[in-house]
């Protein structure tokens, strides 16, 4: 007989609605790399940040490379979900493991339609179910794929679609819940709208100058972003014996 889970998975298999005809460019890269434990965020210089705002959604994915272990938010009892109650996944991360780890969106127009792929893959030795969920949003919609009232093979993916429609070139913030047979965790979803870009030098070279005497030193920078910035030059102190 099938269980609980089974029965609500079923049942949101034919509560999405129509899906809308649109046809995704968006391709997830193949084996990413799943990042454990603190990682600790890189600093970006001046050119590189450019080059990382200026993606589109498409590039964005296409250049993610690395995944990390979702925040799980509740444990669920395996026994009201599947006869299989026992698993060789480490209690501390989930059955299914995401890619991307986080959705973004960006260089997006209003009343367009963007999507992103997200895969989850099932780490355990059984077959699984798994599904996905949101918060009401006039602005994503997650279209689920024909099998999803299936289980999913030991190390084999399956795909939601995820569709943003923007309606302002804003940013806008969201989370995708995921229910495994065992636990809940959290899809973190971001698109970043207007931004302001400073166009300046990675490093600024005085080249020769003479001793205990101040060289001056122009520099020029521009907003080539789509929003008005306001910045500061903070120069760290160095003691010089």
């Amino acid at each position: 007989m099938p269980t609980g889970f089974e029965n609500k998975t079923a049942e949101r298999a034919t509560d999405c609605g129509e899906t809308p005809q649109y046809d995704s460019k968006v391709v997830a890269p193949r084996n990413p790399k799943l990042l454990r434990g603190y990682v600790e965020e890189e600093k970006l210089t001046p050119s590189a940040y450019m080059k990382e705002v200026a993606q589109t959604t498409e590039e964005k994915l296409a250049n993610t490379h690395n995944m990390r272990v979702p925040h799980i938010i509740e444990l669920l009892d395996m026994g009201d979900n599947t006869h299989q109650k026992f698993s060789a996944v480490d209690i501390d991360e989930p059955l299914f493991q995401p890619f991307p780890s986080e959705i973004t969106f960006q260089q997006f127009e209003p009343h367009e339609i963007y999507e992103v792929p997200l895969l989850l893959r099932n780490n355990d030795k059984v077959s699984r179910l798994v599904k996905v969920y949101q918060a009401d949003s006039p602005y994503f919609k997650i279209i689920s794929p024909a099998d999803i009232a299936t289980k999913v093979a030991p190390g084999m993916p399956t795909v939601f679609r995820i569709q943003f429609l923007p309606t302002a070139k804003q940013d806008y913030n969201h989370e995708l819940i995921c229910m495994t047979e065992r636990e809940k965790f959290v899809v973190p979803v971001r698109a970043i709208g207007a931004r302001a870009i400073l166009d300046f030098p990675d490093a600024v070279n005085f080249s020769s100058c003479p001793v205990k005497y101040p060289t001056p030193k122009a520099l020029l920078v521009r907003n080539i972003g789509n929003r008005e910035a306001k910045f500061s030059l903070d120069v760290p102190r160095y003691d010089y014996y």
